[in-house]
This record gives C-alpha cells, structure tokens and sequence, in this order.
C-alpha cells in the first residue's frame, strides 16, 4: 500500500475547495448559520428576567405597602394590577395571567405577617428567575422596612393543576418541551431530506414518468412520514410520564389530536428545503437554519419573558412556541382540551404559510 502522497492530497483537496465554492447555496448556508448563532446567543437570549408578571393580594393593604414600592421599583417584574382580595394572586397564577401570585396575611395578634408565593409549576424557566428577583432584591427591601422580629416568614407553593405543593419536580420543566422538540428536528430533517434524495437518486422521476400526478406523488411520500410524527409524540408522552413521573391527564388525548398540525408544519416546511436544494448537505443546513431559532426562542430553553420583543415575535412565529405551551397546560396545569386548540391556531396560520412555499418551492423545481 502506499504512502499518502502530499501532491495528491492537495490536488483532491482542491477539487473539493472548488467543488464547495460553487456550490454558493451550500456556502452561503455555512455561512449565514454561525452569523444566526452567534446574533440569538448574544442578542436573543437573555438570562435577566424581565416584565415578569406578579400579582399581589393582601388582607390589609398596609402590611403590603413596603412590598408594592419595592416591586415597583424594580423593571424585572410588571405588577398585574392593584392589590386584590385574598385568594385573587393564587387565582391570578391559577389561570396565567401571573407567574407568581403573592398573597399577605397580616395577623391581628401582632406576629409577623405570614407571606405565602404561589409559583406557576408550568413555566419553572421563568418562574426561577422571578423567585431569584424577589429574594435578592425585593424581599431585602421589605426586611428593612421590618423590625428584625417583624419580618414576614414567607412560604412558596408551586401550582401543578389545581395543586399547591412546597416543592416541585425540576424535570418538569424540560420534560414537555422534549416532546415537541424531537418531533420538530425529526419532521424537519424527514421533510428536508425526502425530495432531494429521491431526486439524487433518479427514483423521483421514474415515478412522475408513471401515470400517477405530481400532487399524488407528493401526498402518497409525505403521509408515512406524518403518521411517524403522531406515532412518536404518543411514544414520547409515554416516555415522559414513565422517566420524570408527569401526569397524564384525559386531556392528553387533545396534544396526540392536534400532533398532525404540528408535525405537518414541520414536514412541509422541510419539503419546501428539499425542493430548493440541489443535494442532502444543502437541505440539511437549511433544515438546521430554521430548528436552532425555534429551539432557542420558543422558551424551551430560555425565558421567553427575559427576550427582547424582536426575538419574541420571531419566537412567537414558530409552532413549537405554541405547542410546548399547550403541552404545559395540559400536563402541568391541567388545562383542558379547549387549551389546546386556542394554541394551535397560530401552528395552522404557519402551516397554510408554509404549504404556499413548498408548493411555490416545487413548482420552480419542475420548470
């Protein structure tokens, strides 16, 4: 056998190194995918809460005063509205119109009020963060309004369904969103990688040359794919509730209901990369331009509360936003099925859009 040869080498690392520059739609992708990265990390993402929305309720509003002037005072939490009734925080968390609910009970026999936070157990990514601000910076200020034997004793409760509990499983709050994520990177990568590959290897025309119809052909290859989409979200239900012990309530059967358009979108969204590109390497890095932004903005990851507006538009744009939303509601907060469909109308409103560039994408294809 013999050595590698230096001359020869160079010589097919040339061929390659031209081969890649024409390929300008393969290049810019390569390209453009570290600029995206590096933009979301530093621009997108951001780990300081922010707009948090809190609401307060107290017996007496006196014993709240100290605590509404420092939670003014601080830009990282949006008070809901004036100090409510007691038991209208906890409502307020109940039905997510607030991350964390603070309810003041001052008692009349002089003991220090008895403070108790609900935290919403299906937003723990934002609701840390929140429990982070009011224990470094509001609740510092409330103790110096407080003689040091007056300070309140504060209680925090996580609200699971209609459950209060002290404490909550961490694995929760990943454990919904791995449901929609995998489906997402599988339909993506299936959708951008089908026509292409048919085309690579000739089989796409051997079949148009048949008497079946473009749109037959088309229907009849994405369908298996489909069902692979509703077949792996019920797999993963399963999988979550066996692994990080998360309920599964009746409305479950809504998130496998509405798996279709959710995996849909993603599909023809993949196939409108793959009638765009020219080869696998070309839709892959397509496919990976689109996943990262979701995976990054949906608040799968991230707070989505601590974005800045344009990054929570463009978040609020993908259907995994709104399907790891709906997958909260239904396993952590118990919501029911009604939930479900308000989230998927944007996931619909995505999916029509996407269906116009595959068909526009396919039809340039065949000119």
């Amino acid at each position: 056998m013999r050595p590698p040869s230096p001359r020869r080498i160079a010589a097919i690392a040339r061929v390659e190194t031209k081969r890649l520059v024409g390929d300008r739609l393969l290049l810019g992708l390569i390209l453009l995918l570290p600029i995206v990265q590096i933009l979301l990390y530093g621009y997108a993402i951001n780990l300081n809460p922010q707009h948090l929305r809190m609401a307060l309720a107290a017996n007496d509003a006196r014993a709240i005063q100290p605590m509404l002037e420092q939670a003014r005072s601080q830009p990282a939490v949006d008070l809901t509205g004036p100090v409510g009734p007691p038991g209208s925080a906890q409502e307020a968390v109940r039905t997510g119109k607030a991350v964390i609910g603070i309810e003041v009970d001052r008692r009349p026999d002089g003991r220090p009020p008895e403070v108790q936070v609900f935290a919403d157990a299906g937003d723990q990514q934002t609701v840390r963060d929140a429990l982070g601000v009011l224990q470094t910076r509001i609740w510092k200020g409330v103790a110096e309004n407080y003689a040091g034997d007056q300070t309140p004793e504060v209680r925090i409760r996580w609200l699971s369904g209609r459950t209060a509990s002290p404490s909550i499983n961490l694995d929760w709050s990943i454990a919904p969103g791995l449901v929609g994520m995998v489906v997402m990177i599988t339909m993506l990568f299936l959708g951008a990688l089908t026509l292409v590959r048919e085309r690579e290897t000739g089989s796409w025309e051997s079949l148009l040359a048949t008497p079946v119809t473009p749109a037959d052909a088309l229907i009849g290859k994405l369908a298996p794919y489909l069902a692979i989409g509703v077949f792996d979200t019920g797999v993963l239900l399963l999988a979550v509730h066996w692994l990080f012990d998360l309920p599964l309530p009746p409305a479950t059967w809504a998130l496998i209901a509405a798996a279709p358009f959710f995996a849909g979108a993603y599909l023809i969204l993949g196939f409108a990369f793959s009638a765009l590109a020219q080869n696998q390497m070309q839709a892959a890095q397509g496919a990976a331009l689109f996943y990262l932004p979701s995976l990054l903005l949906s608040g799968f990851l991230f707070p989505f509360e601590g974005m800045p507006r344009w990054a929570q538009a463009i978040g609020w744009a993908m259907p995994l936003t709104h399907y790891l939303r709906a997958t909260r509601d239904v396993l952590i907060r118990g919501e029911g099925a009604l939930s479900v469909a308000g989230h998927m109308l944007p996931v619909l409103a995505f999916e029509a859009l996407a269906s116009v560039a595959a068909i526009l994408a396919y039809r340039r294809r065949l000119d």
